[in-house]
């Protein structure tokens, strides 16, 4: 097996399919295409608030790459007959995330457009699938390093009782890449950790409730939770 690194701002007009030429005359073609560039570029803020050139930069990272991607490669890949291509989304964009509706709506857009071109392509031996992700350690969440003092709410918010891991998700990926997948089109695979399924149920030390109690507000002096980390103010 070889690695070959490539660094580069797919963002950036050119630059996806430099990449893929790249590739290709490093390993003569690509099969197994996998998208995993995303990011919400921290601009949450009530929408009226947010403006044109936010909502590009996002589209950009979030959805525009991820179709230049898929036309650079698919041309050879109905050639040869097989090919997987691994987008990803986020729970993000199923379900709803408030003070961030421009992210949701290209996360949801990569959900309809990994259907369209699945079924489009599926008897070309192509499969194309997504996976949308949540509560999984990486850099755009900092690793979820809150503090020791916050780890005993993990188990609250995520059913499965931890964070997940980038093992947990490449698992995912592999499968997609792999012939055990051929059965599956245009399908976007929810991995979690339970957080969509549970729709609003957290767990507490004694039961299971939808009305969990927020210790904000019994606390009279704001600068308490102005101290703690920005995502569980």
């Amino acid at each position: 097996a070889r690695a070959h690194g490539i660094v580069s701002d797919l963002t950036e007009d050119g630059a996806v399919e430099a990449a893929i030429r790249e590739a290709e005359a490093t390993f003569g073609r690509v099969d197994i295409l996998v998208n995993a560039l995303g990011e919400h570029l921290a601009l949450s803020a009530p929408f009226e608030e947010s403006d044109e050139a936010g909502w590009d930069a996002l589209y950009r990272v979030n959805l525009l790459a991820t179709m230049r991607a898929c036309h650079a490669v698919v041309r050879g890949m109905k050639e040869r007959g097989w090919g997987r291509i691994v987008n990803f989304s986020s729970v993000e964009g199923i379900r709803a995330m408030p003070f961030a509706a421009p992210y949701t709506a290209f996360k949801g857009a990569i959900d309809s457009f990994t259907k369209s071109l699945g079924v489009e392509l599926a008897r070309d031996g192509i499969r194309v699938n997504c996976i949308a992700v949540d509560k999984t350690r990486s850099h755009q969440v900092g690793f979820y390093d809150l503090g020791d003092e916050y780890e005993r709410h993990v188990p609250v918010w995520v059913p499965t009782g931890r964070y997940g891991e980038g093992t947990d998700i490449a698992s995912v990926v592999l499968f997609l890449s792999s012939e055990m997948a051929a059965w599956i089109v245009g399908q976007t695979i929810v991995a979690d950790g339970g957080t969509l399924s549970a729709g609003g149920w957290y767990r507490t030390p004694t039961r299971w409730t939808n009305s969990p109690l927020l210790l904000q507000y019994f606390e009279d002096d704001p600068s308490i939770n102005a101290a703690r980390p920005r995502s569980v103010q």
